[in-house]
């Protein structure tokens, strides 16, 4: 009787911890070329054919806010960081480039930030995003089951504090995900960029968009005791 209440408690433990990739909202059809950011695509690949990194990495997939993070390398040396972000991209494209710009590396742990998709001309709900981002992570486990997943929040941006609320409920819809998987982890940076419950403005450029050095070196503090755990 003991032997059978453990496996079925061994069962019931599996089942808690295993992601549902059941979508919250209605599909959503991008009203953009899916193709638009080829030529960053096709400059990583000249890139690798210079010298492909060591399988095993850390690949760093999504939007801007890594494609400007040139130093990632140099702030979280000595792990082995892959940056494949490119800049305005969407969760749509980061599927599209996947298998090119994320799969390819053969990864120990991917990275994942993305944070336009909501901003648009065609109006997407937090539980679309979240759908895109549940798709994304599928497409990866797929082909690499053993890999290690992080997302990163939504940062709180100046100049799309007026859509917090949106990107509040998109963060929580994904950080539920995530939670029921053990080999993905949520990375949460906004502690770390606000002031007075608000966007810290010097942590910005010019655009209240993109962040400064200093906006770099506090997601230094926060990725890198994180991943070198799993490193």
């Amino acid at each position: 009787m003991k032997k059978y209440f453990f496996v079925f408690l061994i069962a019931s433990l599996s089942a808690c911890h295993k992601p549902s990739y059941t979508a919250l909202d209605a599909p959503w059809e991008p009203d953009y070329k899916i193709d638009r950011s080829e030529s960053a695509i096709l400059a990583f690949e000249k890139k690798d054919a210079e010298q492909m990194p060591a399988p095993g990495g850390i690949v760093f997939t999504g939007s801007s806010s890594f494609t400007k993070w040139t130093d990632a390398d140099k702030d979280l040396a000595p792990l082995p960081i892959i940056n494949r972000g490119f800049g305005g991209s969407t969760l749509p494209e980061v599927i599209y480039y996947a298998n090119r710009s994320v799969v390819r590396y053969k990864p120990k742990t991917v990275v994942i930030y993305c944070e336009n998709d909501m901003f648009g001309a065609k109006k997407k709900t937090p539980e679309q995003v979240r759908d895109a981002y549940v798709a994304l992570t599928k497409l990866i486990r797929d082909q690499l089951p053993d890999v290690r997943l992080y997302g990163v929040s939504l940062k709180p941006s100046p100049s799309r504090w007026a859509r917090r609320e949106d990107v509040i409920k998109a963060n929580k819809l994904i950080q539920e995900f995530i939670k029921k998987d053990r080999k993905h982890g949520y990375i949460d940076v906004w502690p770390v960029m606000l002031k007075d419950g608000r966007p810290d403005g010097s942590i910005f450029v010019k655009d209240s968009l993109h962040m400064n050095a200093e906006g770099y070196r506090r997601w230094t503090k926060v990725f890198k005791p994180i991943l070198e755990k799993t490193a």
